[in-house]
């Protein structure tokens, strides 16, 4: 499993933080600019792509993520997706079909499905902002388009709130925590 922790000069390793969504701290600085309408994306304030990239490996090492080749029609898009046994049945956990999470590489914008609780929590501290199609019902409530992360702690927590998309997919519940 890839850990992050070989991004950039540092050998510190990077692993999802654990704490209450409620406790989730305040990202730094000002929100990105994002372009909102239907293909809602992150306009600047990307960081390193090598922690996005670190990310997405990481996280389809976890118990029960389907393996998804790239798409033909888009090579930037990568959908994180649950196999059929281990999803919930909850629509509101997918933006889509056992889809839970998704990144864009070319345009570094990441989606996530996440609690209402949680979309509130890391709309509040400044990690994301709703997603655009979900005031026209097209995505769940909890849709939320988190910032890229810019350093390494970012990508920390950016790895825990994807942790926390995945737990609210997958048909055991662990309550409100963050953990992998």
């Amino acid at each position: 499993m890839n850990d992050l922790g070989n991004i950039g000069e540092q050998s510190e390793q990077i692993t999802p933080r654990t704490f209450t969504l409620r406790d989730l701290p305040a990202r730094k600085g000002s929100r990105p600019e994002t372009l909102r309408g239907p293909l809602h994306i992150q306009c600047n304030e990307y960081g390193d792509p090598e922690y996005l990239n670190a990310i997405c490996d990481d996280v389809h090492c976890w118990p029960h993520i389907e393996s998804t080749p790239p798409s033909v029609s888009s090579p930037n898009l990568i959908r994180i997706r649950l196999k059929e046994v281990a999803a919930t049945d909850d629509a509101s956990a997918f933006i889509g079909i056992r889809e839970f999470a998704r990144v864009l590489l070319g345009a570094p914008t990441i989606y996530l499905a996440l609690p209402l609780v949680g979309a509130h929590w890391a709309i509040v501290r400044g990690w994301a902002e709703p997603h655009y199609l979900r005031s026209f019902g097209l995505m769940p409530a909890g849709a939320v388009v988190v910032y890229t992360p810019r350093d390494r702690e970012e990508a920390s927590i950016c790895l825990s709130l994807i942790s926390a998309a995945y737990h609210f997919a997958c048909k055991v519940s662990i309550g409100n925590e963050i953990v992998v």
